[in-house]
C-alpha cells in the first residue's frame, strides 16, 4: 500500500482508509484525524504500546532499536593506539619482540638482504666506560666485534663532567682533594634524604668526606679530601692552613675543608660518623680512654653501664684544653658508630667470654672454620688479633655457638650454669647481628626489642662475662636512643667509609702505581677516579 508524505494524501500501514498523515515540524507527529504517529515510521502509535520518547514525539521501541543498529553499523571505527613499549609487562613486550623479529625477518626476504649488512653493533656512551681502567678498555678494543668510544672521548667526557657534575681535583702538599665539594655533595644527594659527614683512616691514607643514600636507596660514600696521616687532631688540624685547599665555585668562600663540612651540618642538617677516636678528635675531646670518653654525654669511665645527660656547649668534661674543636654539632645528630659496636662486642663474648667459659682450645678450634685468608695490605690492625665483620657473621650463620657448646659436652661434663650462660651470650651476638647493621626504618616492635636487649646486656654483662664494662658497652644505650629518635641507624654508620678504604686502596696500588714518584698526584687521580664513579650512577 503506497504512502505518500507532505502534501498527499496519506494511508496509514494499519489499514484506516481516507487517514490522511500531517507532515511534523517542531511538534509530535499526527495523522489528518489527530492521532500521534511514531516519529520513525508512517505508524499510528496504540495506547499502552512499545513506544519511548524520540525527538519532539515518541516513537516505537523496535524502530528506535533499529535506528541505533544502522548508525553503529556505519560508524567509523577508531585506529587503536598502542601502548609505549617501556609501560608493558614482560609478556606483552615479550609479543611485541615476537611480532617486530617475524615483520624485519619477511622484509629482509623480500629484498634479499641480510640483517648482517644493516645490523650496527651497540656503541656504548663513554659515561659507562669510566669504571673501567685503561687498560681494560684497550683489552676490549681487541675484539673486532665490540665498539667502544676511542680514549679521545673518554678524556672529553671526563673533562665535561668535571663541569657539569663538579668531579674537578686538585693537590697539596700530602694530599688532594675536591675542588667544588659543595657543588659535587649536591649532585650527589640530589635524591638523598640522608647526609653524613666524616672520615677515617686506611692504609695510611686519611678520607673525610660524606655518607649519603643513592637512587636505589644503597648507602654510598664519598671523598671530598684524601691525604696521608692519622685521623689524630695534630693532623686533622694541618687541614685549616691559610690556602692549603683553595676552592672554587660553589666552594670558594669556603677557608678549609672543615668549614664545608661544617656548612653540611649546619644547612643540610647532616650527621656526624666514624670511629670513636677521629669524633673525639674532630669535636676537640681527648681520647675515648679519657675520664669522660664519651662524645654524645658526659658519662665517667667508671659509670658504663649507667647513663648521663648529654653534652652542652659549655660542658668541659674531658674537653682537650689545646684542642680547638674543628666541628660542632649537636650531640643528637652523632652516629653512635654502630660497625665498631657490632665488632667490638661481638669479639669480646666470642674470643674472651667463650674462651673463659668453655676453653680457649675449643674457641680457636671453631674459629678455623670461619677465619679467612686476608691479603697483605688489605685489612687492618684487627685483622691480627681480632674478627672481622663477615667473620663475625659467618659464627652466626653457621651456628658456632652451638657447635662449640656441643665439642665442650663431648669432651667432658658442661653443668647447668654454663650452659645458661653459654645460652645467654648466644642470644646477645645474633641479638646484635640482627639490629645493628640492617639498613631499615626501626619500626616499634624492633626499637622495644633492641630496648629490651640493651638493658639486658648492661645490667648482666659483668656476671656472664666476668669482665669489667667497656667503653663501647656503655655507646649500646646511645644506638638505641638514635634508633628511637630518628627511626634508623645502620643506613647512617661508618660501614661504607671502611668498606671505600678497600675501593681507594686498589686505585692506589694497582691502577696508579705509575704515579708511585709523585705521591700526591696519584692520590688525586685515585680520588678523581672515585668521584667519576660516584656520578657515573647518575649518568647512566
Amino acid at each position: 500500500m503506497a504512502i505518500a508524505l507532505i502534501d498527499a494524501a496519506l494511508i496509514c500501514a494499519c489499514g484506516c482508509a481516507g487517514a490522511v498523515l500531517v507532515p511534523a515540524g517542531l511538534h509530535a507527529r499526527k495523522d489528518s484525524a489527530g492521532y500521534q504517529i511514531c516519529e520513525l515510521c508512517p505508524t499510528r502509535l496504540n495506547r499502552g504500546g512499545a513506544h519511548r520518547p524520540c525527538g519532539a514525539g515518541r516513537a516505537h521501541k523496535s524502530c528506535i532499536i533499529r535506528r541505533n543498529r544502522q548508525a553503529v553499523a556505519t560508524h567509523t571505527p577508531v585506529a587503536r593506539v598502542k601502548r609505549p613499549y617501556d609501560t608493558l609487562q614482560s609478556t606483552q613486550q615479550y609479543k611485541r619482540r615476537k611480532e617486530a623479529r617475524a615483520a624485519v625477518a619477511e622484509v629482509l626476504q623480500r629484498v634479499d638482504c641480510p640483517l648482517e649488512a644493516i645490523h650496527l653493533p651497540p656503541t656504548p656512551a663513554a659515561q659507562e666506560l669510566l669504571h673501567l681502567t685503561t687498560a681494560e678498555r684497550e683489552r676490549i678494543r681487541t675484539v673486532p666485534s665490540l665498539h667502544i668510544p676511542c680514549e679521545q672521548t673518554i678524556i672529553q667526557c671526563k673533562q665535561l663532567l668535571a663541569t657539569t657534575h663538579a668531579t674537578e681535583t686538585g693537590t697539596f702538599a700530602n694530599g688532594a682533594y675536591v675542588t667544588d665539594p659543595v657543588c659535587f655533595v649536591s649532585v650527589l644527594c640530589v635524591q638523598s634524604p640522608l647526609l653524613v659527614v666524616g672520615g677515617d683512616t686506611g692504609d695510611q691514607l686519611t678520607k673525610l668526606g660524606v655518607t649519603y643514600l643513592d637512587e636505589q636507596q644503597t648507602q654510598q660514600f664519598a671523598a671530598l679530601l684524601v691525604y696521608r696521616g692519622k685521623d689524630d687532631y695534630d693532623d686533622l688540624d694541618t687541614l685549616k692552613e691559610p690556602s692549603l685547599t683553595p676552592f672554587t665555585g660553589d666552594s670558594s668562600a669556603f677557608p678549609h675543608i672543615f668549614a664545608v663540612l661544617q656548612h653540611f651540618i649546619n644547612t643540610r642538617s647532616a650527621f656526624l660518623n666514624g670511629d670513636w677516636p677521629f669524633i673525639n678528635a674532630v669535636l676537640g675531646l681527648m681520647a675515648p680512654s679519657a675520664t669522660h670518653p664519651c662524645p654524645i654525654c658526659i658519662i665517667s669511665r667508671n659509670s658504663f653501664t649507667k647513663s648521663s645527660r648529654y653534652r652542652t656547649p659549655a660542658d668541659k668534661h674531658s674537653l682537650h684544653t689545646q684542642h680547638s674543636p674543628l666541628l660542632s654539632i649537636n650531640p643528637e645528630r652523632i652516629v653512635p658508630t654502630p660497625l665498631h659496636l657490632f665488632l667490638g662486642v661481638s669479639n669480646r663474648i666470642i674470643l674472651d667470654a667463650f674462651s673463659e667459659l668453655l676453653g680457649k682450645d675449643l674457641v680457636e678450634q671453631s674459629l678455623q672454620h670461619v677465619t679467612t685468608i686476608h691479603s697483605a695490605g688489605s685489612g687492618g690492625r684487627s685483622d691480627l688479633f681480632k674478627l672481622n665483620g663477615p667473620e663475625i657473621r659467618k659464627w652466626i650463620k653457621q651456628k658456632r655457638s652451638v657447635t662449640l657448646l656441643a665439642a665442650a659436652a663431648s669432651a667432658g661434663e658442661v653443668d647447668a650454669a654454663t650452659r645458661a650462660t653459654h645460652s645467654i651470650l648466644s642470644r646477645w651476638l645474633e641479638t646484635l647481628h640482627d639490629h645493628l647493621l640492617h639498613k631499615k626504618e626501626w619500626e616499634a616492635k624492633e626499637i622495644e626489642e633492641w630496648r629490651t636487649a640493651v638493658d639486658d646486656i648492661l645490667l648482666h654483662w659483668c656476671a656472664e662475662t666476668g669482665q669489667d664494662a667497656f667503653p663501647q658497652l656503655h655507646m649500646l644505650r646511645h644506638s638505641l636512643e638514635f634508633a628511637e629518635r630518628h627511626r634508623f641507624l645502620g643506613r647512617a654508620s661508618e660501614a661504607q667509609i671502611e668498606s671505600y678504604h678497600y675501593k681507594f686502596k686498589r686505585l692506589f696500588h694497582l691502577q696508579h702505581l705509575n704515579m708511585s714518584h709523585n705521591e700526591a698526584e696519584r692520590q688525586r687521580r685515585c680520588l678523581a677516579d672515585s668521584s667519576l664513579r660516584a656520578v657515573q650512577s647518575i649518568l647512566i
